[in-house]
């Protein structure tokens, strides 16, 4: 499962999924109209059409409490990998900052990517009490996976974008509470909690870049470029694959956190 899976470094991240096998691909979000774009894309991955059986949608907001709850935590059941991804951003001085907005960015980044966990270990328990009745159980199966989209926002300061970075610290925070968690408290359960920090990605959200304001950005990075999206990926499905990652924090920002 993938929010914020239509656009940017999810979608990348779900396209990555497919190309490596997954047999399902589910994409949240709040608009109807991207899932379906996002939908029509991966139905091709690899040149074939076969993929579009693979892409399931579910519309609703990660960062909003409400009866879609329900349906999200059934729909992770048989969800091996979360990744949360999905996240808004707004540009502007903290004391100029409407409240709403503040509310908005913390919901969707950090809030959010909280309720899906929080679904996943909830189906995960119910899953285990099913396999306990069933004395015909077989072997353990592999671990479960969390994946957070976090961002060198979180680590390195920056002007601007206050709640957006607290909301992207709240998700390292997250990640390590869950890997210390999930082990002290689910038994015989295994589920991994990881991050990725993504520095400056060829995205959406860094679109509204002037020329100017982009070269200046390149030039302060040890490898003169944005990231590509793919490159995150890659992240995504090491520490899916990974049965020792856990905690696992991999930036991946050109070397910018250097700087």
């Amino acid at each position: 499962m993938v929010t914020g899976g239509t656009s940017g470094i999810g979608f990348a991240i779900a396209e990555r999924f497919l190309q490596e096998g997954a047999s399902t691909i589910i994409l949240v979000s709040r608009s109807q109209e991207r899932l379906t774009k996002a939908a029509e894309k991966l139905s091709v991955v690899n040149g074939t059409e076969a993929a579009s059986d693979k892409v399931r949608l579910l519309v609703g907001d990660v960062g909003e409490v409400g009866t879609w709850m329900r349906e999200l935590e059934e729909e992770m059941a048989n969800v091996d990998v979360l990744v949360n991804a999905a996240g808004i951003s707004i540009s502007s001085i903290l004391p100029k900052f409407e409240l709403a907005d503040i509310s908005q960015i913390l919901r969707t980044n950090l809030e959010g990517a909280i309720l899906t966990s929080r679904a996943l270990l909830r189906a995960a328990i119910r899953s285990r009490i099913r396999d306990r009745k069933n004395t015909s159980a077989g072997p353990k199966p592999p671990s479960k996976c969390i994946i957070n989209v976090s961002s060198l926002l979180a680590l390195k300061a920056g002007t601007g974008a206050v709640p957006y970075a607290a909301s992207k610290a709240g998700l390292l925070g997250l990640t390590r509470s869950l890997a210390v968690e999930s082990s002290a408290s689910l038994k015989d359960l295994v589920i991994r909690s990881n991050a990725i920090v993504p520095g400056y990605i060829e995205t959406p959200m860094i679109e509204d870049f002037s020329p100017g304001e982009a070269d200046r950005l390149k030039a302060m990075i040890p490898l003169h470029r944005f990231g590509d999206p793919r490159e995150i990926a890659d992240a995504a499905v090491f520490l899916a694959q990974n049965e020792y990652a856990n905690n696992c924090v991999l930036n991946l920002d050109g070397g910018l956190s250097a700087v």
